[in-house]
């Protein structure tokens, strides 16, 4: 099919069409090789565009002597329709080949928001949905990606997920399909490690890269606006803070560091490739690393270039730090204490005090910046309505310290997998509109958006759920509930229903649980006990801190369970554990 001839006729149709048309700078294109590969980011290319793993993935492919990776990413609704009028189908931006005719498509689950997205993609590429449907013309379907660490809501979609680190997987997954039967593809992908494939395997394991490897240099340049329209290096993996609602911090553990030097080469490199002007030093919390100071003094030689650390902790030191390698106007900068009360912020091991928050908050009106914004969350585990209130009060105080701008965003608390709040309840929608009117008093002094706790509930259901959510995200997607992270296209109401109709009790998926309830996720090891991840919860519901692990091992069991130990301080590198 000739889908180029086709966009000829669509493009001046829809909003924004330079979204479609690839081939972009440093995009790569092979027209010879055994594996073809494409990655799909299942939203919007505007969205997509800014995912920094589609970048690492799509240059190690690329740089392989066997495989090929293009790309693609979901159409807007005004684009969908015009497909389907016109018959074409869903394409690479590389060679504009219709994804049916891949050996290999890849997506990347980073919300569980976006798994109607990922339906939408199969039906709009006439691939089956059903991995059970596929026959050995189907291209095999394979996701990585945040969300894989409970893969049961897209089980019965995907015939092969990733779960943990690809850099290294990606390549002995594509040689894994060079030939053979749909099955015997399928049977050679259940044997690599960190690979989980529905009908063949029981039970997976985290995969792990022990050091940070070669960074993608010449990074794809839009030709259209992005969400992130800058260059990234990634500096830092993991996180030791141990904050128990975070799952990012949980399942990116142990940390890994790229050195000073490396940075500084890496960044001078990507300059000169892209001719980007802005570069984003990408981690969990770049304030951590180990040789913080000597990276932010070595990038302060670059000439006509400015850095942007968009992980800030809430400390001085951090403010100082953004502070040191901005060269821009400080307009806004962004904090998030979490929690309004200290005795909240301990039991999420928050590991700030009121003092630090505010000192960081004083450096930060020194230094020049004018707008502060302050992140939330409403219904963490033990919260009161005093908690509640005290956010309101810290909005008052921050307010009276003299910035022109104070906003706040509250989100609900989401008790994700594989972190110590998995035990805990979720509230309902209604609980946390009541909580949110405690504090509406403290719109005088800053603008406060709240975060629509529907949305946070259907969130949960999705990141909790079993195999039976399947059944969910199939008529979620019949019902054209896609793109459902975006304000215009969600309708809450809807997705109540088809949790209804397909039997989803949200109350109980969402109640508290124990030790020994068996989570629909316990076979998947990321490397962290559960019984760790209980006692954890314990010492949340007694407000009692637990130290960094760059400080001393907590003994969570990813060193242990992975033979490496996390990044020590003034180490600067990751090291194997003694046998």
């Amino acid at each position: 099919m000739n889908v180029l001839k086709n966009l000829v006729g669509i493009l001046d149709k829809v909003q924004k069409p330079s979204r479609y048309i690839g081939n972009e700078y440093n995009a790569i294109y092979k027209k010879k090789a055994n594996v073809r590969l494409c990655l799909v980011f299942p939203d919007l290319y505007d969205i997509g565009m800014s995912h920094f793993g589609l970048h690492i993935l799509y240059d190690i492919v690329n740089s392989s002597d066997f495989a090929s990776c293009e790309r693609s990413y979901l159409p807007w609704i005004d684009m969908q329709g015009l497909m389907k009028e016109n018959s074409t189908p869903l394409y690479s931006y590389e060679s504009y080949r219709p994804l049916r005719e891949f050996d290999v498509v890849g997506f990347t689950l980073q919300y569980e928001m976006s798994y109607t997205n990922v339906l939408r993609a199969l039906r709009l590429s006439n691939i089956p949905l059903h991995n059970a449907d596929r026959s050995d013309s189907d291209p095999i379907i394979i996701a990585g990606g945040p969300c894989t660490v409970n893969l049961n809501p897209m089980k019965r979609f995907i015939d092969a997920f990733l779960v943990g680190d690809g850099e290294e997987a990606i390549l002995e997954m594509l040689d894994a399909v060079r030939s053979g039967t749909r099955e015997e593809k399928l049977r050679k992908l259940s044997t690599i490690r960190g690979v989980y494939v529905p009908g063949f395997s029981n039970k997976v394991s985290r995969r792990i890269v022990t050091k940070m490897g070669k960074a993608p240099l010449a990074q794809l340049v839009p030709y259209t606006n992005v969400v992130h329209d800058r260059a990234v290096v990634e500096i830092l993996r993991g996180c030791t803070h141990g904050c128990r609602f975070c799952q990012a911090g949980m399942v990116y553990r142990p940390v890994r560091e790229r050195s000073a030097k490396e940075i500084y080469d890496i960044v001078s490199n990507v300059v000169q490739r892209t001719g980007y002007e802005e570069i984003s030093l990408l981690s969990l919390s770049s304030a951590d690393h180990s040789q913080i100071n000597e990276i932010v003094s070595l990038l302060k030689n670059l000439d006509d270039t400015s850095v942007s650390i968009p992980s800030t902790r809430v400390d001085a030191f951090s403010v100082k730090l953004a502070n040191a390698v901005s060269s821009v106007r400080k307009s806004g900068i962004t904090l998030a204490p979490e929690a309004g009360s200290q005795r909240l912020r301990n039991v999420i091991n928050k590991g700030i005090n009121e003092r630090e928050i505010f000192d960081a908050l004083e450096h930060a009106r020194k230094f020049g910046w004018k707008r502060v914004k302050l992140y939330f969350m409403l219904g963490l585990p033990t919260e009161t309505d005093e908690d509640v209130i005290e956010i309101g009060e810290m909005l008052k105080r921050v307010k009276k310290m003299g910035f022109e701008s104070v906003s706040a965003t509250l989100g609900v608390f989401v008790p994700k997998p594989h972190t110590p709040f998995q035990f805990a309840e979720q509230i309902k929608p209604e609980e946390a509109w009541r909580r949110y009117k405690l504090i509406s008093w403290a719109k005088r002094f800053a603008k406060i958006h709240f975060t629509d706790p529907r949305k946070a509930l259907i969130e949960g259901v999705l990141s909790r759920g079993s195999e039976d959510t399947c059944k969910v995200i199939e008529m979620a997607e019949e019902r054209d509930l896609v793109f459902a992270d975006w304000g215009e296209m969600f309708r809450p109401d809807e997705w109540f229903e088809v949790f209804e109709e397909c039997g989803i009790k949200v109350e109980e998926v969402m109640s508290a649980k124990t030790l020994e309830y068996e989570f629909p996720w316990d076979f998947i090891n990321v490397g962290i006990y559960k019984e760790y991840l209980w006692a954890e919860y314990e010492r949340a519901l007694n407000g009692i801190l637990t130290s960094d692990c760059r400080e001393s091992c907590t003994k969570c069991g990813v060193c242990m369970n992975f033979g490496v130990r996390n990044v020590l301080k003034g180490k600067g590198k990751i090291v194997p554990m003694p046998n």
